[in-house]
């Protein structure tokens, strides 16, 4: 005899738009170096960041480890996210542009989202990582004459075989 396992739905189940409030929350207070971010974080979270080589075991730790700088000036979008519940808890992954000044980062995040002792959502887990920027390798210089040889072939080539569909 098999049971399927069928995960039921309580009156306490989290829903798509409380994370996209809570990222909402998250991604204000980031920008606003406020201390409400780390308030969006339980107590017991793991996070793996940029700037910690290991992983850190609680929010108390994390705010040692990662300070907001007050009057930095940060702004911050939170790319394509992706919100997958599970029952009592969401899994979110997004890529993010954060501005610093001049300078951008690009970075990938995944969030555990859960119910907080009182009910309300909080980040159980963050994992940030760096995401690399495509580039195209420098091509040497062509004369013009190997570059009309080149579409001459190609137009040659799809007169004989056709265009996909």
């Amino acid at each position: 005899m098999t049971i399927d396992f069928v995960p039921t739905v309580t009156a306490g189940a989290i829903t798509r738009e409380a994370v996209q409030q809570l990222l909402e929350e998250y991604r204000s207070a980031y920008d606003r170096s406020d201390q409400a971010y780390f308030d969006l974080f339980a107590p017991d979270a793991t996070f793996f960041i940029l700037s910690s080589p290991t992983r850190i075991d609680s929010r108390e730790e994390f705010q040692r480890v990662f300070t907001l700088a007050a009057g930095t000036a940060r702004r911050s979008q939170l790319l394509s996210p992706e919100i997958r519940i599970l029952g009592d808890t969401a899994l979110v992954s997004l890529h993010c542009r954060v501005a610093l000044g001049e300078e951008q980062q690009y970075l990938r995040e995944s969030l555990v989202v859960t119910r907080g002792a009182r009910g309300d959502l909080r980040i159980a887990h963050l994992h940030v990582s760096p995401q690399d920027m495509p580039s195209v390798p420098d091509s040497p210089e062509r004369a013009v004459e190997e570059i009309s040889v080149i579409e001459e072939r190609t137009a040659t080539t799809a007169s004989t075989v056709g265009t996909p569909k």
